[in-house]
């Protein structure tokens, strides 16, 4: 029994760091989801610049930058869609991992009830023997 709960507490520890490991995906991904949202406000703001211009050169290069700015503005927000996306993915597997921690953690706790319940029996079969013995010896 007790080679078993050595076991499931070995199990333990590992499912704990790959818990670990997990949440710490899941705040690189925000942190990541936070930055797009960042650039995104950032791209935001760069497109409402308005600038005089008095040339047709001018007026077509601030075309082209603006043009840059609205592509990388879609391009931002679908990796921020990406990112969204995968951080609900790794939520929902450390949701999973937590749960089956859990778990994990009951059948240990279980485990130890049994063995110790076990070990409480083998402990009074052992002073009833005693007992006996001494009763015997009394009896003589």
């Amino acid at each position: 029994m007790k080679e078993q709960i050595d076991t499931l507490r070995r199990l333990a520890g590992v499912r704990g760091n790959r818990v670990r490991e997990m949440l710490g995906r899941v705040n690189y991904q925000r942190g990541l989801c936070q930055r797009y949202r960042n650039n995104i406000t950032g791209l935001n703001r760069l497109c409402g610049f308005v600038v005089p211009t008095s040339t047709a050169l001018q007026r077509g290069n601030q075309q082209q930058y603006k043009a840059t700015l609205f592509k990388m503005l879609a391009l931002q927000q679908r990796e921020l869609e990406v990112a969204e996306q995968t951080l609900e993915r790794i939520q929902a597997e450390l949701l999973q991992a937590m749960r089956g921690e859990k778990v994990l953690e009951h059948v240990i706790e279980s485990r130890l009830e049994q063995w110790q319940a076990q070990l409480a029996r083998q402990e009074q079969k052992i002073q009833d023997g005693l007992a006996a013995q001494a009763w015997w010896r009394g009896q003589d």
